[in-house]
């Protein structure tokens, strides 16, 4: 069993720009506008690896730069977009990442990010849409990405099937990515199928180092229900020690049974 480890702001940045995938290739630009640009895609550069690093603050000032000299830069309007979500400010989270795609429609990285705010919109269809679409982009290497981001979307809103399907298409282009086994786990365990489900997420922190809360929220469900109470007991012990505030941490207080 993996065990897992406290992380703060920085932790949680990277996990998301694991997900989010938000570098995208720089565009073609007229001779006059070049050193504009240059100096955008700067600013936006180290913004990015300073939004990694959870430095919030100099990581906005550095994206900010990049749209005062390029107001419609890609880039920026993602990584603001990320500052606005971990800030809690879904609304302007979501025009951000719909104007950084209006600005690189051809992105599948920004496809991405949209499609995955969208679904925490509640907008499913549009959602899954640019998910899809970010999925079959022909630039973007990282398939997996939106794929296991449309599996988590159908999942959340009760789509078994769908997210089957989307999870078994994110295996299938990359084997080890560690989000699609836990969408995997997940999915077993609401068919039904404990000890499979069991083996899934015994994959997923096998290649993801730690279990996140939502994986030890499954994980702690899937050993119960195979019959193997010590486990799930000692997966209950570690969401409620290292992420005590999470909303796992809080669903799994509120069921009957399982405190």
């Amino acid at each position: 069993m993996r065990r897992t480890g406290q992380r703060g702001n920085r932790g949680r940045v990277r996990r998301a720009l694991w997900l989010v995938a938000l570098l995208v290739a720089g565009c073609a630009s007229a001779p006059e506008v070049r050193d504009h640009r240059e100096a955008a895609d700067s600013h936006a550069g180290v913004g990015l690896h300073l939004l990694r690093e959870g430095q919030f603050g100099p990581a906005t000032e550095r994206l900010e730069r990049a749209l005062e000299l390029q107001p419609e830069h890609p880039r920026a309007l993602a990584g603001l977009g990320l500052v606005l979500e971990m800030e809690g400010a879904p609304e302007a989270a979501l025009d951000h990442h719909r104007r950084a795609v209006a600005a690189a429609p051809e992105s599948g990285a920004l496809r991405n990010n949209l499609g995955r705010v969208l679904c925490r919109h509640g907008d499913v269809t549009e959602a899954l849409e640019h998910l899809e679409a970010a999925a079959s982009a022909p630039a973007y290497a990282r398939p997996e990405v939106p794929l296991t981001n449309a599996a988590i979307c159908a999942l959340d809103h009760g789509d078994i099937e769908a997210a089957h399907r989307y999870t078994d298409a994110a295996l299938k282009a990359a084997p080890d990515f560690p989000a699609a086994w836990r969408s995997r786990g997940e999915i077993l365990q609401l068919q039904g199928e404990a000890s499979e489900a069991v083996e899934a997420l015994e994959r997923y922190a096998e290649v993801a180092g730690m279990l996140s809360p939502r994986g030890l929220y499954w994980a702690v469900h899937a050993n119960r229900a195979a019959g193997m109470e010590g486990r799930a007991d000692a997966y209950r012990r570690q969401l409620h020690e290292h992420y005590p505030d999470s909303r796992y941490a809080e669903r799994l207080k509120g069921e009957r049974g399982t405190r």
